[in-house]
């Protein structure tokens, strides 16, 4: 994306446009997460269409066209960090007891509120708690039950 004076500019019209730096940040971070989506899924189609995407949001970023190895290298860098979002997305959802479309929902939400005036996150819901909430451990302490041997138990 070229720009005039420090604003983007749009690559069809050459006009400017009112992307902020924190929309293109946004777009960038949620092609991250689609592309974690689509690697928590296991589609390979789906993982196939986050990297188009990937390419896509990051071309609109950019200046010149990419060469063939700058797309290699975004596609790389997108998978990495996909993977990377998606293993902790896993191990988040394995500990809170959701599943990991509430949270990778949840991270886009964030991503999203960061460029809106007033967060959905400022006293707002949040799925992760709720989910928590529905089976009964929002807000409760952590419970070691480790030890827990069931040799209190009648048998």
């Amino acid at each position: 994306m070229r720009r005039a004076y420090g604003r983007p500019m749009d690559q069809d019209t050459n006009e400017p446009t009112d992307r902020t730096p924190e929309d293109e940040a946004a777009a960038l971070a949620l092609a991250v997460v689609s592309q974690a989506a689509a690697i928590t899924q296991g589609d390979p189609e789906a993982v196939e269409a986050s990297d188009e995407n990937l390419r896509e949001v990051v071309a609109e970023l950019t200046d010149q066209p990419f060469t063939a190895r700058q797309e290699d290298v975004v596609a790389t860098l997108g998978t990495a960090g996909g993977s990377l979002a998606a293993g902790l997305t896993a191990a988040l959802a394995h500990e809170k007891g959701v599943d990991p479309a509430v949270i990778l929902g949840s991270t886009s939400q964030a991503i999203v509120a960061q460029t809106q005036t007033q967060s959905p996150f400022a006293g707002g819901r949040d799925d992760m708690a709720d989910a928590g909430r529905d089976r009964g451990e929002a807000g409760d302490p952590r419970v070691d039950r480790s030890d827990d041997d069931d040799s209190d138990h009648a048998s």
